[in-house]
């Protein structure tokens, strides 16, 4: 009767464990109210190592944006676009155009918009310095950045039947719900859900620190060279695009400067009155730029007689406010958001004064 009851007992667990796992929207509910740890209420770059000194307690706090950070004056004859990733995903209430779109990069379903002629439509594109390479060295640029883009509400484009509408408010199309929540990141959550509780997490983070100590290593991360910072490895593994010390040659960067004239003339073709291009820096680069050979991907671009994209330039900036980007997290925090914000509601500004002359 005992051994019954134990094995029904595992089996109803197994069973909640198994159909939490295969719901975020219940893991979001749980997190909430307090039934089981967030994945993410410490960073993720804590998240992937476990150590005790990178665990951001306060990091929502430093990372989300308040009412006192929305605009003091929204423009009316200018509509704001801005096309990027993880930094860049805000609020629109935050920009201070007329009407703000954002659109996600990487989505493969264009965001079908109409732009009012009767104001001015500015889109800024932003892209992190570890998928740079990636994203618009190849042709793959035009199905990230057109194709999974903006585009017009009247137009003729594949798979037009998915195109999703600046109004809708779901990023995707209708799923089975099945479908979506068997994925590769099952595994992930039910071992994030057995084993990062209050106990459990003790005994991971006093491996981690050992290891970190004795040996220097970080799992899923790596350390700068004083190890004060985390960052992801591929931000510093020589052998991948995606890293700050990635050799890059001449010939490639043409490349992707030709890559970015492109982009820009297809959507001021399509009606755009500007396009800027805005390249936020690795964390590695800002903080630990010495970690190896630098190859000044973002510098050399900007500087590029060839690029045709007005820029909205981050990395001075940045290189004297390293404090910007999260302790535990590869993102910036909130002073890194508002100076993002800063910069393109400045270019809302200017082109609401050049109407006005």
């Amino acid at each position: 009767m005992i051994t019954r009851l134990i094995r029904l007992g595992f089996l109803v667990i197994s069973g909640i464990l198994f159909v939490v796992a295969l719901s975020p929207p219940m893991q979001r509910w749980l997190d909430q109210h307090g039934f089981i740890p967030n994945q993410y209420s410490y960073g993720d770059l804590y998240n992937m190592s476990n150590l005790p000194e990178f665990k951001e307690t306060d990091i929502y706090v430093n990372g989300e944006l308040t009412d006192a950070d929305r605009p003091t004056k929204h423009y009316h004859d200018v509509d704001v676009y801005t096309l990027g990733d993880s930094f860049t995903n805000i609020d629109t209430s935050f920009y201070a155009g007329h009407r703000n779109f954002h659109r996600w990069v990487g989505n493969k379903i264009p965001l079908k918009v109409s732009l009012d002629t009767t104001r001015t439509n500015i889109l800024v594109v932003q892209i992190i310095e570890r998928v740079l390479q990636e994203r618009m060295y190849s042709p793959e640029y035009e199905a990230i950045f057109i194709n999974g883009g903006f585009v017009p509400s009247s137009a003729s484009h594949p798979g037009a039947g998915q195109i999703q509408s600046a109004e809708s408010p779901k990023e995707e199309p209708n799923t089975s719900w099945l479908l979506t929540r068997f994925g590769t990141e099952i595994n992930q959550r039910i071992e994030f859900i057995l084993f990062n509780g209050p106990l459990a997490i003790r005994f991971k983070e006093a491996k981690a620190e050992l290891l970190f100590k004795l040996f220097g290593r970080t799992a899923g991360t790596a350390a700068s060279k004083d190890k004060k910072h985390l960052f992801y490895k591929v931000e510093v593994d020589s052998t991948t695009s995606y890293s700050s010390f990635y050799p890059i040659t001449d010939k490639r960067l043409d490349t992707l400067v030709s890559n970015v004239n492109s982009l820009r003339r297809h959507y001021l073709q399509m009606g755009f009155r500007e396009v800027y291009l805005c390249l936020v820096p690795n964390k590695a680069t800002i903080l630990d730029p010495t970690y190896g050979t630098y190859n000044h991907q973002i510098e050399r671009l900007e500087a590029n007689p060839r690029l045709e994209a007005p820029i909205i330039s981050t990395i001075d900036t940045l290189r004297q406010h390293p404090d910007w980007y999260h302790l535990g997290d590869g993102h910036w925090n909130r002073q890194g958001k508002k100076f993002w914000l800063r910069q393109v509601n400045q270019k809302a500004a200017l082109w609401s004064s050049m109407r006005e002359k």
